[in-house]
C-alpha cells in the first residue's frame, strides 16, 4: 500500500493533466444523494424502533410496575400509591374522603414482612417469596381500586 501511496505522490502531475470523464459530477453528486437518502431513511428507522421499544416499556411499566415481582416492590407501591389518594382526595365531599381513607387503611399493610411475618416457619424460602408477592399484588390491585375512587367523572 505504501509503493502506491509513495507512486501516487512522486507522479502527481500525471494524474492531474487528465480531464475527468464526461459526467463524473452528475454521477458523483447521485451517489452522494443516494447514500445521503439511506442514511436519512435508516435514522428515521432506527429512531421509530427505539420510540416503540420505549414506548412498549412505558406501557409495560404502567401496567405492571413491579417487573422483578417481589412483595418488597409491591410494598413500595401501596405506599406511593397510598400518598397520592391522601393528596387527591381533597376536592372530594368529607363523607367520600372518610370512606376512601376507611378503606385505605384497611388494606394497608403496616410493613413489607407482615405477612411473611405470619406465615407458618416450614414454608420453603421460594414459597415464601412467592407468595409475599401474590399478597402484596393483590393488595396493591386494591389500592389502584381504591385510587380510581378518588377522580372525577371528567377526569376518567
Amino acid at each position: 500500500m505504501d509503493i502506491l501511496k509513495n507512486f501516487i505522490q512522486e507522479n502527481k502531475a500525471l494524474f492531474e493533466q487528465e480531464d475527468l470523464p464526461e459526467g463524473h459530477e452528475q454521477r458523483l453528486l447521485k451517489r452522494q444523494r443516494r447514500r445521503k437518502r439511506q442514511r436519512l431513511i435508516f435514522l428515521i428507522g432506527s429512531s421509530s424502533a427505539a420510540l416503540v421499544v420505549l414506548m412498549l416499556t412505558v406501557g409495560l411499566y404502567k401496567t405492571q410496575p413491579c417487573l422483578t415481582g417481589s412483595g418488597a416492590c409491591y410494598y413500595a407501591q401501596i405506599v406511593k400509591l397510598s400518598d397520592q389518594i391522601e393528596r387527591s382526595i381533597e376536592h372530594l365531599p368529607e363523607f367520600k374522603q372518610r370512606e376512601i381513607l376507611m378503606n385505605m387503611y384497611s388494606i394497608m399493610p403496616q410493613s413489607e414482612v407482615e405477612f411473611e411475618n405470619m406465615l407458618p416457619a416450614d414454608i420453603s424460602e421460594k414459597d415464601i417469596k412467592h407468595l409475599n408477592k401474590e399478597y402484596y399484588k393483590r393488595l396493591y390491585e386494591g389500592m389502584v381500586e381504591i385510587a380510581s375512587l378518588t377522580k372525577q367523572p371528567h377526569d376518567l
